[in-house]
């Protein structure tokens, strides 16, 4: 049955119940339809009557595309004004959401709207056109309904009839009546993006340009896509350059000399690269699962484009073979033009791989001189000297003891366990709104779905919640953490460099290595962990042509550095999986 139709059939009352929903009748009336009728009675439970007492109210209006125009809202709003005079309501405020979807409850005016029914006493009442410009999903339309009772506020419609009267008390038959609106408009709503989803297929499959961005090279006439001549003239030089063996920085200087521009700005890597995978310019449009031909002409040949796709594929498989770590990824910078330096390669005439660093200033923009260094040469030096300044006897016994302080300090700390509890509690909430909205009536797959999911969140707390306690358990005796700073560190000095090293600055004569540090006890918070630390020491270092030697070490201060996080990541699975009730008996 069409969702128009039905409406129709139960709006189909009296002229006078029409004009006013919630006007006096002591009738029985029977809706109908194809497949059951019942009976409904009319009272004058909505109608403020006799009562002198004015309540305060705000109207919700909402319109859902661009299509539709401001008449729609000034309707809306006419009638809403109307039922309010009628009724003895005085209207406080108007939220209006202009072009926003009623299928998800993601709209400005609508939240501001519930944040305020919280917080204010001035009205008791919101009120609607009809219930679909409220929402358009039954289970959120439900749970919004449940904030507004819970705010003691009721959602009344100035055309429809509702389960709540306008003093509070329960609408017998409009609680039928309200959850058969909420059907119908969600009913409508899917049927109406199926019918949209059917014409952009319908006309896709007539070769007609179904909206959304056009490809560079392309221009819209008459709901078809034609070629931009002057555009595909620079695609096809991009395709063909490319292909010739230019690289995108080449072909986009080039460009940027003869003034071709892509949307006023110059062209930059990534759309370059996007253009030449895009398949669109061989005539191919792919939408969901299906694929068209008749879409978009085609400006490059096929073969040229399928030659390209495999040079892509090897440009960037080969930059993704280089199987080494580059361990001051991202701290490297260079002490001319200040820019990092980045892990690259070559082959050597033996065909062995060389890796290396290079300043970006001379990799991609060809404006800064600074030498490529080795990247072992570079690697062991830093690693070399970071562990002989942090890891002496006396640093090595400082670190052990503020490791102590932080493990008793954060075991005496609950943020994180209180942060577990408040996403429980809240979970549980949710899980009430749901079964109270089952308890409506309001039983659909969304409902079962949210349901299921919430139950599953809860689960999921309730286990973090036993392993951030067992966690909390768990410490290091001094000596085991000794024990790791002297030799997990030197074997591994990837796991320290990325925490405690801040930036090595590197010139041809010299290089600086500052590192993070801070006189406050690390306290296991998420700005510890980060590395927000407040100052620096610097170790100058002369460099020679091919060998490094330390001239000078300068700390300003004590160090004190989040050496914790590191223990716990080497450790997280030995303790946090110990008799945990996902894993009684602990990892193997």
């Amino acid at each position: 049955m069409n969702a128009n139709s039905a409406l129709s059939r139960v709006n189909a009352l009296p002229p006078a119940t029409l004009d006013n929903p919630h006007k006096n009748s002591d009738m029985k009336q029977f809706i109908s339809f194809p497949f059951f009728s019942f009976p409904v009675e009319r009272h004058n439970n909505q109608n403020l009557g006799g009562n002198t007492t004015m309540k305060g109210a705000v109207i919700y209006a909402r319109y859902s595309c661009e299509r539709q125009t401001e008449q729609s809202i000034e309707g809306q709003l006419r009638e809403c004004y109307k039922y309010a005079e009628q009724n003895g309501l005085t209207i406080i405020h108007e939220y209006i959401d202009r072009a926003m979807t009623g299928t998800n409850d993601n709209r400005p005016s609508f939240q501001k709207m519930l944040a305020d029914a919280e917080r204010t006493s001035a009205w008791d009442i919101v009120l609607v056109y009809a219930l679909d410009r409220f929402g358009r999903n039954s289970i959120e339309i439900a749970l919004n309904k449940q904030k507004l009772i819970k705010s003691g506020k009721t959602l009344i419609s100035a055309t429809q009839r509702t389960s709540t009267n306008i003093d509070g008390s329960r609408n017998l038959d409009g609680i039928l009546l309200e959850n058969m609106y909420i059907g119908l408009a969600e009913y409508y709503s899917a049927e109406l993006s199926q019918k949209i989803k059917r014409g952009l297929r319908e006309s896709r499959l007539k070769g007609q340009f179904g909206g959304g961005g056009v490809a560079y090279g392309y221009k819209v006439v008459n709901k078809k896509l034609e070629i931009n001549e002057e555009q595909a003239q620079i695609v096809k030089y991009i395709f063909e350059r490319y292909h010739g063996g230019k690289i995108v920085r080449e072909i986009i200087e080039e460009l940027t000399a003869r003034g071709v521009l892509y949307k006023n700005k110059p062209f930059v890597p990534q759309t370059v690269y996007k253009m030449l995978a895009n398949e669109k310019y061989i005539g191919i449009t792919k939408y969901n699962d299906e694929v068209y031909d008749n879409i978009y002409p085609p400006i490059i040949d096929k073969s040229l484009f399928d030659s390209i796709q495999q040079k892509l594929s090897v440009n960037k498989t080969g930059k993704r073979s280089i199987n080494t770590t580059f361990l001051l990824r991202n701290k490297v910078v260079c002490g001319y033009c200040g820019r990092h330096l980045q892990g690259d390669s070559s082959t050597a005439r033996n065909g062995k791989l060389r890796f290396y660093y290079k300043c970006a200033g001379r990799k991609k923009h060809k404006d800064c001189n600074l030498r490529v260094i080795r990247q072992q040469e570079l690697d062991d030096f830093v690693s070399q000297v970071t562990y002989e300044v942090f890891c002496t006897d006396e640093n090595i016994s400082l670190i052990a003891n503020k490791v102590l302080e932080v493990q008793a300090h954060r075991n005496k700390s609950d943020s994180v366990l209180q942060m577990l509890h408040k996403r429980l509690l809240d979970t549980d909430k949710a899980l009430t709104n749901v079964m109270s909205a089952i308890e409506q009536g309001i039983i659909t797959k969304t409902t079962k779905e949210r349901l299921a999911a919430l139950e599953n969140e809860k689960e999921d707390i309730e286990t973090k919640i036993a392993v951030e306690e067992t966690r909390r358990q768990r410490t290091f005796n001094k000596e085991e953490i000794e024990r790791f700073l002297r030799t997990e560190f030197k074997d591994d000095p990837q796991l320290y460099l990325q925490h405690i090293l801040d930036r090595v600055v590197v010139y041809d004569d010299k290089i600086e290595i500052s590192y993070k540090y801070t006189n406050t006890i690390p306290d296991d918070s998420d700005n510890e962990r980060r590395g927000y630390f407040s100052s620096r020491c610097k170790i100058k270092i002369n460099k020679a042509k091919r060998s490094m030697q330390v001239l000078d070490i300068t700390i300003d201060q004590t160090i004190h550095f989040e050496i914790m996080y590191v223990i716990n990541r080497r450790h997280k699975l030995r303790y946090n999986l110990e008799k945990t009730p996902t894993n009684p008996h602990g990892a193997d």
